[in-house]
This record gives C-alpha cells, structure tokens and sequence, in this order.
C-alpha cells in the first residue's frame, strides 16, 4: 500500500516533499491516556495539494517500524507544520514552528474546532480495550490512516484562515509554558485520591503517585481551562479530605496568590496608581471614609470591585476618581469596537472581533480583563519556569491569580525570595504566600 511509509526509497520522497510544508497528526499509543504517558505508534502527513496523506509507522505491530530520529529529522525540514494540537505534538516532537490549526479556529471563530476520530473499527477496539495503553499500536494501521485522511478533510479549510494578531503569543509562548508546566505533575496519595475524586480511569493520568494535569487553550477568551479525565484541577474542591489527598514530591507546597489582580491589572490599563497594600482595602477606605477597616467592610468592597472590573459600576459610587476613570475605559473600548470592528488585548495582542456573538460593553469588559489576566501571567510563568530551569523546586499548578509550587528545601528560602520577585514584577503585582505538607494551607 503505498500509503504507508516503510522503505528508505518512500522516506526520500517524504523528505523532498516535507521541504513544502505539511500538516501532521500523530497517532499516540491510547487516545484515552494523558500525552505524557504514551507513546508514538505513527505519523500521518498530508501535503499541499495532494490529494491522499502518508502514514509512518513507528511503534506499530504491522510492517516494518521506522526510527522516530529518522521521521524527527525529515520533520525539522518543514518550513511550515499544521498539527491539531500543537502542544500534544511536543510531548512526541519538539517541533516549535508548528501552527496549532485548534488554537487558529478558536482566536477566529471564538469557537472550539469540533472534529471526531471516532470510527466502527477503533470503537470496536475501544470499547474492548480502553484500558490497554498501547491499544493503537495494534488496530490496523489501515484503519488508523482512514481515522486521519477524515479529520484531515473535515478541518483542512482552517489552514487556509488568515492568521490573527496575536496568534504567535499563544501558538509559540503560551504553547510551551503550559506544556512545560505540565510535565512534573502533582503528588498525591493514590488510594485517597481516586476515592474521593473518582476519575473515570486513574491511569489514564496518573502514574507511582502522580497525576498529570491538562491545560486546555481553546477558548474565547485564552483563559485555559484545566481538566483531564473527569477531574477540573482548576477548581479543587476546598474541603480539607479533598485537598488532603495532595502531597508534594519534595518537601512543601507553597502557593503565592496575587493580591487583588485583576483590580491592579486594571488601575494599570487606567493609569490608577495603587500601593503595595491591600488593593481591596485601599479602595475600601474611599467608600467607607475610615482607615479602619472592618472584614465586613472588606468583603463589602470586595464585592463592589469585582462588580467594577467587569463593568457594572454601582450608582453610589460612580463618582469616585477610579470609577469614572474604568467608565471611561469601558466607553473608550466600547466605541472602539463598534466603530472598527475590532479591540485588541493590549498585552499578547488577541482581537477581540464582531465574530463573538451577543456582545454588550460590560461583556467585553470581561472578555477584556480575562484576556489580560491570562497573558500577563504566561509572560510571568514563562519568567518562573526560566528561573526554576536548574532547580529542584517545580511549579505544577495555576489557578488565574495563584500558582503553585512544589518547594525543596535543597534550593534554600533564596528561591522562594526568587520566586516572589519575578511574580511581583518590581512590586506592581504583590504576592502573598501559604505552605503545606499537602493543599490545606
């Protein structure tokens, strides 16, 4: 079948045709399982023009396998690689020119690229052996290669769509930081874990006391979501069994939170000076004329500005200087959209266009404040990770306005002082830190 690629003669001629870009999908081990815990049974590739793709295999029980440095080399030759998922593809292949066409559907379309590799055969297999992790490597490579030609029809317009401002923020930046803060996992005790949080199939992300995170970037406003394999690792349940469960694999979780984020996110935007105090109790003490702030009044006005940031200032309190001013730029940004059809994220550049639907000011307001969120800390994790690059201590959980570290002590209290000064950013953004032998802290 000349489809499958198995001698040196059909290698060459990938290797002449991969110099005029392609698009890739890899077939992992199982579907089913978190990328970090397969492996590549092949890879399929489809060239401009033509009008079938080719498929290598790699680790398949059919034919002859080809060495995944041989197939890695040829790749490194494209200029240019459509994959669906780009970050999936780097657990495979480091190849960072990629263009995600899931995350260029979404940043156009607002939408996610619904796409299905479902089929008689692989149901058949599935549905006997979902557990078995190298369920792929022996269901017809034939099968398999039908499974891909069909994805490839169904999103192949996408490739075509112009790429968006923004677009290599998220594709290059935000790509690699996620990927990267996925690869240490958090610790848990297994038994108390699945019992408590009862994932569909422990083992399809969890590995000796591990259990491996997802992050997923498709979303309208590139705020990633973080759920794998029934369990939302964004919003762990704050019970103390729940949360119990959780161990580090060094010494200490510690976990900096930013103070009042998205309120200092915007004073910046407005041009709102705010000091390194309490954001919330600042403007708390404008509302209420005292320094002294009951935690009644705080929630109060913690409250109210979680109401202003997304753009529903309260009548009684419009007049204050901070308000007129996010009224301003809620305006501003309103009248800009609507006169050209489009707003930008001032940070990662994303547009914000007339595709999104049933839009309103104080909705894109909120598109606007998640966006920025999002992108200012990919810069920030991207400078943490850089710092932690020759280190024990690992970072391994974002929750929006928190990130969490699993701390060893062999690094020394220097790179917790570290840690905090690359997430304060010359003190614009102030942290507070908690730590535990498990996540009650």
């Amino acid at each position: 079948m000349f489809y499958i690629v198995e001698e040196d003669s059909k290698l060459q001629l990938i290797e002449n045709l991969v110099r005029q870009g392609c698009y890739i999908d890899v077939v992992s081990s199982n579907d089913n399982y978190h990328p970090k815990l397969t492996s590549t049974v092949a890879v399929y590739l489809r060239f401009p023009k033509s009008k079938s793709g080719f498929i290598i295999p790699i680790s398949h029980d059919e034919g002859v396998n080809v060495d995944k440095k041989r197939v890695y080399d040829i790749l490194l030759q494209a200029p240019t690689l459509y994959t669906l998922d780009k970050k999936k593809l780097l657990y495979h292949f480091n190849l960072p020119r990629a263009i995600d066409i899931s995350l260029l559907y979404s940043m156009v379309k607002y939408e996610r690229l619904e796409y299905s590799k479902e089929s008689n055969t692989l149901n058949y297999f599935y549905n006997k052996h979902k557990k078995l992790k190298g369920v792929n490597s022996f269901i017809p490579i034939s099968k398999l290669y039908e499974v891909c030609e069909n994805v490839y029809d169904k999103v192949a317009p996408v490739i075509l769509l112009e790429i968006p401002a923004g677009f290599d923020f998220y594709n290059n930046t935000a790509t690699s930081v996620f990927y990267l803060l996925e690869q240490e996992g958090l610790g848990v005790e297994y038994e108390e874990y699945v019992k408590l949080f009862t994932p569909r199939e422990p083992q399809f992300n969890t590995l000796s006391n591990t259990v491996y995170t997802y992050y997923n970037l498709y979303n309208s406003t590139s705020r990633p979501t973080n759920a794998f394999n029934s369990v939302n690792y964004a919003a762990i349940p704050k019970t103390e069994a729940h949360r119990a469960c959780f161990t580090p694999q060094n010494d200490f979780f510690v976990e900096f939170d930013f103070d009042g984020y998205h309120l200092r996110l915007l004073c910046e935007q407005i041009d709102y000076k705010l000091t390194p105090e309490s954001a919330h109790k600042q403007l708390a003490k404008h509302y209420f004329g005292t320094e002294d702030i009951s935690d009644e009044q705080y929630l109060e006005a913690k409250q109210i500005n979680f109401q202003a940031i997304y753009g529903k200032i309260p009548k009684e309190h419009r007049n204050l200087d901070i308000f007129v001013l996010i009224q301003e730029y809620i305006d501003n940004m309103w009248a800009m959209y609507e006169e050209n059809g489009v707003v930008y994220n001032p940070v990662s550049g994303k547009p914000f266009t007339k595709e999104l639907q049933g839009m309103h000011p104080a909705k894109l307001m909120n598109y606007m404040m998640q966006s920025l969120e999002t992108s200012r800390n990919i810069l920030i994790l991207k400078e943490v990770l850089k710092y932690l690059r020759d280190k024990k201590t690992t970072a391994v959980l974002f929750t929006y306005d928190a990130i969490l570290f699993d701390y060893s002590k062999e690094d020394g209290k220097e790179t917790l002082l570290g840690i905090q000064k690359v997430l304060e950013q010359d003190g614009k953004y102030p942290v507070k830190f908690k730590y535990s032998k498990d996540l009650v802290l």
